[in-house]
């Protein structure tokens, strides 16, 4: 019996402890599945976050490479840009250096009425004789004459030489324009105007000097060369004063050549040459250069002052401020358009002219036909009285007819701007 109740407690304390082992492994168990469920979770956030990271890291790389590449693109652009504007100063400046090579510096324009010495000029600044024969390009320039074919002055294009000053290797090298004279006919001045401002303008580009050629007997202001220098003025602008020199072409270095007047001076002479530029600014600062072509080379006097003169000349040149070509406005239609003005105001005056006759002729006839009025009237029906009203009759008539013709043609002639047109009125009036 005892022993039967030992097993029986044994039994009962072996399922209690059954029992309660079995709840502990349940309450473990489930400790265990909270943990590996905590453990699940966590490793999904984990997950989440390694991915919310690894997404910010590849959007961070994706703005940083597209950020990169729009900076390059903006580096690639401004490199382009810069290629593209440092092209035409490459090209300018490659120009430069061959226009630079083709004109060397100091460069001399020489300017002047025909016959004036403008060739002899220019071949003594390069040293060449008299006889020189322009086999260089062909043209018609820096060749010796006062006229050529058809009363055409001898030099009748723009020509561009280069070489040593007087022809001295030991010198430095210039460039000298020889250009046709003006004060010919009005075809070949325009002709002129187009070659020059062509040559200057497209070819040379820049100036250093324009030496005015003009004779040393030119002691008086003439008309034509006015107009001559007005002429220069209007092509290239009042600006070109300060580039300008005045050369007194056949000027006597002694007595024995002096064929003018022996109480003109140097100062004298330039002093009535300031004249022609009295109405443009720098006009008093004009200098001049005393030329002669056909000095005594044996006398080294003459050779001496000859050389002072060209001396002077290369080193105002060499001085100057070089005058720009390209500013140059085109002067031939603005000189047609002031000869066409000038025509006008001419047709004008003419037809003013006629129209005071014409009232000079009708007061007169007004005049006599009052006069024959005042007569007493004869009853007896005078013959001559009769041919005295006729008569008048008559003049009034061919007055007033020769007016109303003026007028109806003087309404179909062209007309200009209406404030030109009344200033032109009320000066003839």
């Amino acid at each position: 019996h005892s022993k039967t109740g030992l097993q029986t407690g044994l039994a009962c304390r072996i399922g209690q402890i059954g029992q309660q082992q079995t709840v502990e492994w349940k309450q473990e168990g489930k400790q265990r599945g909270n943990r590996e469920t905590n453990w699940e979770e966590t490793r999904t956030e984990r997950k989440q976050f390694i991915y919310q990271i690894s997404s910010h890291g590849q959007r961070r790389t994706r703005l940083t490479s597209s950020a990169e590449y729009r900076r390059k693109q903006i580096r690639m652009f401004k490199l382009a840009v810069l290629c593209v504007l440092s092209v035409p100063a490459v090209l300018s400046a490659q120009n430069r250096d061959k226009n630079a090579e083709t004109f060397p510096s100091p460069r001399i324009v020489i300017l002047g009425p025909a016959g004036a010495g403008k060739s002899r000029l220019g071949n003594s600044l390069l040293g060449r004789p008299k006889n020189f024969v322009n086999t260089v390009d062909g043209k018609k320039c820096f060749e010796i004459g006062a006229f050529g074919e058809n009363g055409r002055g001898a030099t009748s294009d723009v020509c561009a030489h280069k070489g040593h000053f007087l022809n001295e290797t030991n010198k430095p090298k210039i460039t000298v324009i020889d250009t046709p004279g003006f004060g010919m006919r009005k075809e070949e001045e325009e002709e002129t105007i187009t070659k020059v401002v062509k040559a200057l303008r497209d070819e040379v580009e820049y100036v250093d000097a324009f030496a005015i050629v003009l004779k040393s007997t030119t002691s008086r202001q003439s008309r034509s060369l006015q107009n001559i220098i007005d002429l220069y003025v209007t092509i290239f602008g009042p600006g070109f004063m300060k580039n300008v020199i005045l050369v007194a072409s056949f000027w006597a270095y002694s007595e024995e050549q002096r064929i003018y007047d022996s109480e003109i001076t140097e100062e004298s002479w330039l002093g009535q040459q300031r004249n022609f530029f009295k109405n443009l600014a720098g006009s008093d600062q004009l200098q001049a250069v005393y030329f002669n072509p056909n000095y005594f080379k044996k006398d080294d006097n003459q050779t001496k002052r000859f050389e002072t003169e060209m001396t002077k000349l290369y080193q105002f040149a060499d001085n100057s401020k070089p005058f720009h070509c390209k500013d140059i406005v085109m002067a031939l239609d603005e000189i047609s358009k002031l000869e066409k003005e000038v025509e006008e105001l001419r047709v004008k005056a003419a037809n003013a002219d006629m129209l005071l006759q014409m009232e000079e002729l009708y007061e007169n006839a007004t005049i006599q036909i009052a006069q024959l009025k005042e007569k007493p009237t004869i009853t007896t029906g005078s013959t001559n009285t009769i041919v005295g009203i006729a008569l008048g009759c008559t003049a009034l008539g061919l007055v007033l007819g020769v007016f109303f013709v003026n007028c109806y043609r003087n309404m179909k002639s062209p007309v200009t701007e209406e404030s030109d047109g009344s200033d032109e009125e009320s000066e003839l009036k």
